[in-house]
């Protein structure tokens, strides 16, 4: 089969986030990317261009972030090294997606589509937490299952102490170092839209979020559209997800896939029916180190 006949998600975690470099449970908290963060993004934008000119295929049709900033920031700086602007919207899965969106190819834009879906697992009340700390207090084999296990599940959150709160009440900041943005103002659309939103999640919990938009709007616009490819920054645990879904890793082997900081991870699926042909990474030697240092996370502080 060649690259022509398969369609392409370029797939990546988004570059390094100040609570990454601090070895923080981050979640839903918006963190902003480092300096190093920006620079692996830029690095991934090169990957990725050098792919499509090498393999004369034209660079994605569409994008997908998760509603968090340091994965808009990835985007921003991609599209910007690759010389693309942004038309940017805000969607659920009960949204119809444009029609104009789907069939008009965008002279020098790209489409950015966001939705919470895309969202790292929320971390329930470890957000905010040091990891190390979190080891310290349930110990490994705990901490390893919450952290690791597909149906691992942290304490749920006290929302009343975790979000900013309005009318400028900041809340109480015991036990937490930072803080999750107020869910009626960062996620008024998907209230309105009555959208379930999490107070803790299990690995098992993402990939059943993220299902229905896989399926009903990255493969369905996919299809209408006959795209090529697109790209899709996400987290570790949605990236983890859609790996999981697409290339049907069973609940255990899941448990042992880890996902780098900010380097292209291509998923090849068949035009045909949209199953899985294969996936590589377009560095390969930096994304088995670097998957490394996500594992040891909490053991050992990362640079």
């Amino acid at each position: 089969m060649t690259v022509t006949d398969t369609f392409k998600l370029f797939i990546l975690r988004h570059g390094q986030s100040e609570l990454n470099s601090e070895n923080i449970f981050c979640g839903w908290i918006d963190a902003q990317l480092t300096e190093k963060g920006k620079s692996q993004a830029r690095h991934s934008a090169k990957l990725i261009k050098r792919f499509c000119e090498s393999n004369n295929i034209s660079l994605p049709q569409i994008g997908y972030a998760s509603r968090l900033v340091r994965t808009q920031q990835t985007m921003d700086v991609i599209l910007e090294e690759l010389g693309l602007e942004h038309v940017n919207q805000v969607i659920t899965t009960k949204t119809n997606i444009n029609e104009e969106l789907q069939n008009t190819r965008f002279e020098g834009q790209m489409p950015v589509l966001q939705t919470w879906r895309l969202n790292e697992r929320h971390y329930g009340s470890w957000q905010g937490q040091r990891k190390p700390d979190i080891l310290k207090e349930y110990g490994k084999e705990k901490y390893m299952y919450i952290r690791r296990d597909y149906n691992g599940k942290p304490p749920k959150v006290n929302l009343n102490l975790e979000m900013v709160q309005e009318e400028n009440d900041q809340g109480s900041f015991t036990g937490y170092d930072f803080k999750e943005p107020n869910r009626h103002l960062k996620y008024g659309f998907e209230e309105r839209a009555n959208e379930r939103l999490p107070e803790s999640e299990s690995l098992c919990e993402v990939v059943i979020r993220l299902k229905p938009f896989l399926n009903n709007v990255v493969l369905s616009t996919a299809k209408k559209s006959n795209q090529e490819s697109c790209v899709i920054v996400g987290h570790g645990s949605s990236v983890r997800s859609l790996l999981k879904i697409l290339e049907g890793i069973s609940d255990q082997d899941i448990k042992d896939v880890d996902i780098p900081n900010g380097i292209p991870l291509i998923i090849e699926l068949d035009r045909e029916n949209y199953s899985f042909v294969r996936k590589f990474y377009l560095d390969p030697e930096s994304a088995k180190v670097n998957a490394q240092m996500v594992r040891d996370e909490g053991f050992e502080k990362n640079s």
